[in-house]
């Protein structure tokens, strides 16, 4: 398949990238690299997902690296999977055969997955703050991004997730699902909830999105950027540090924060040379002088990855979400970011002695005990009704091409680019009737 036909094919299937904030790939792949990595390093503890893929989809992980570097021009196509997923490693490179493909195994470390220290893993390069690995010569495309662009390919459009269910559920797994299943209906597909009053992380334990109330749970649906869905007890450490209020942050900040430097020495992104140093918008925010000088800038440099809070902090201080609080003043206030943009290298060669183990990193955060669970194939999960929201994606909403009481059959087009806009498309998962169209549609068998 030309460059020309598999963008629009890309473009057709309203593909986006899965593991992330969801970027069109047709804009992704239209451009020039010389690398592309194919990320199967599952970046956050206990999802499985892109094992699972590179367990079972190997062939379409392949097909469709390949297809992406052709698109790139990109000379050189990799695989980064993580050094302990061995049986995937074999199946891959039976998968890979003569092709001309490498396979980099990665340690076992947090975050080895965000695609800017992977980039920096494969290649040695660097991507300077605020940058995109685009910047480096680099596209790096999700596992899961890269089955859907395969199926592109043949005409079959992203209709599908596949979700890591686990935590205190009754059965831990892997299950497919149509975009806009309602997640409670994926819980109760994993046997339900084990425990008495239960609250949720959308996506992983680190950076995963918290709920902690039954009805808000209920209204959730899954997304092309969904990974995983963590039942915890109520109370447990990633609740409590979700529901700190945020006027206490301060005050903590101010009384607790002794400068030791922790959350900027362990920062990923400083540790990749960029002149990233948390503990100075920390200093910055406990003084209310976050928006006076330089120091409070810093804060727009933050990937939210949360090893300073999670990890790193032996105040138990929350870091992340001060950088969180301060990121949403200055873009509403139009405050950019206009410190240096350079690497320093002086920074990188401490990156092999501060890595973040996962194990040590789980048993910070109490997750150990969900390390091991089993990660079975749940199969593939057929609701009665999905609710498909119109903005899954970076960009522009899809605007809605269908109306209420209009047959739909699965792959049909529900969903489409807004003319001159940045967006992706966006197709029903199953056969039925549209019940209504508004931020979302809603489709019943």
């Amino acid at each position: 398949m030309d460059r020309t036909a598999f963008l629009a094919a890309v473009e057709a299937a309203g593909i986006v990238g899965e593991g992330g904030a969801g970027f069109p790939s047709h804009v992704k792949y239209a451009a020039t690299a010389d690398t592309v990595i194919a990320n199967g390093c599952e970046c956050e503890p206990l999802l499985h997902t892109d094992q699972h893929l590179l367990l079972h989809h190997a062939d379409e992980i392949v097909r469709g690296l390949s297809l992406v570097q052709a698109a790139t021009g990109a000379a050189r196509g990799v695989v980064a999977l993580k050094r302990k997923y061995t049986e995937a490693t074999d199946i891959l490179r039976r998968a890979i055969g003569a092709r001309p493909l490498e396979i980099a195994l990665l340690d076992n470390f947090y975050p080895a997955g965000d695609e800017q220290i992977l980039t920096r893993e494969v290649t040695g390069r660097s991507v300077p703050p605020l940058g995109l690995p685009l910047h480096v010569g680099v596209v790096v495309a999700n596992v899961g991004t890269l089955v859907s662009a395969a199926a592109a390919a043949d005409g079959v459009p992203l209709t599908h997730k596949y979700l890591t269910i686990t935590g205190d559920v009754a059965r831990p797994g892997i299950l497919r699902v149509p975009t806009g299943t309602p997640l409670s209906a994926c819980l109760a597909a994993a046997g339900g909830a084990t425990i008495a009053d239960p609250v949720f992380v959308l996506g992983g334990p680190m950076m995963g999105r918290v709920v902690d109330e039954a009805a808000a749970f209920a209204r959730e649906v899954v997304t092309k950027t969904s990974g995983g869905l963590i039942v915890i007890p109520r109370g447990h450490h990633l609740h409590v540090n979700a529901t700190t209020p945020a006027s206490h942050t301060r005050a903590r900040a101010a009384a607790a924060c002794i400068q030791c430097r922790m959350c900027s020495d362990l920062c990923p992104r400083q540790l990749v040379g960029q002149p990233f140093e948390t503990h100075r918008v920390m200093r910055a925010f406990a003084h209310h002088r976050e928006t006076e000088g330089a120091d409070g800038k810093l804060a727009l440099l933050c990937c939210d990855c949360g090893v300073c809070e999670h990890f790193a902090c032996p105040m138990g201080l929350l870091p992340r979400r001060i950088n969180q609080s301060i990121k949403t003043r200055f873009r509403a206030e139009k405050i950019a970011y206009d410190g240096p943009r350079t690497i320093e290298e002086n920074r990188v060669h401490w990156r092999e002695f501060r890595k973040v183990p996962v194990p040590r990193l789980a048993s910070k955060i109490g997750i150990s005990r969900y390390l091991d669970l089993p990660c079975d194939d749940l199969g593939e999960l057929q609701p009665e009704r999905v609710v498909i929201p119109l903005a899954q994606h970076i960009g522009a909403p899809a605007r809605a091409v269908v109306r209420p009481g209009d047959v739909v059959r699965r792959g049909d087009l529900v969903g489409t680019i807004p003319d001159g806009a940045l967006g992706a498309r966006i197709h029903t998962g199953i056969d039925g009737t549209v019940e209504s169209v508004g931020a979302t549609v809603v489709v019943a068998r």
